[in-house]
């Protein structure tokens, strides 16, 4: 499993760097696939998606970028990690709440108190097929994880 992430991670980065400055063209880079334990979970709630493949669509680079975020926007060493963030989140969530099913990818960032990637389940864009899609990405305060709203389908929030 480390290797296939490495690999991941190592493409990520090549299609991260030459997508980036370029007009989005509608390309996907496949950057990981929900954990069997998220899946489980959701089938048990009804909620079962119609693939454990997640995507990254090119125009979210624009999205997540420091210029539309701001402070909340990932550095380029915790972008880097999108794909073993994924794979190896300290938590997953699920939003009860929000628009769509998402599900939150917590993780501890180096230098920030906490991360969040949101995936949604089956997102549907356009005239492409629905996918479990990275829709956004950036540092949040630990606390914000501990909403409500939000159900741990796998893993734990450390304190």
């Amino acid at each position: 499993m480390r290797f296939v992430t490495a690999a991941m991670s190592a493409e990520w980065h090549r299609w991260r760097a030459f997508r980036s400055g370029r007009k989005p063209v509608g390309e996907a880079f496949e950057a990981g696939a929900l954990p069997a334990a998220v899946v489980d979970a959701l089938r048990r709630r009804g909620e079962a998606p119609a693939s454990a493949r997640i995507d990254f669509a090119d125009h979210r680079l624009a999205h997540i970028a420091p210029e539309r975020k701001g402070q909340a926007a990932l550095d380029d060493a915790d972008l880097d990690r999108l794909p073993e963030v994924l794979a190896s989140p300290e938590a997953v969530l699920l939003d009860t709440e929000g628009e769509g099913r998402t599900l939150l990818f917590a993780f501890q960032p180096a230098e920030r108190e906490a991360g969040k990637v949101a995936v949604r389940i089956d997102f549907r864009e356009g005239q492409r097929p629905a996918a479990n899609a990275v829709r956004s990405a950036g540092y949040v305060r630990r606390s914000n994880l501990r909403d409500p709203r939000y159900v741990i389908l796998d893993g734990a929030l450390e304190e």
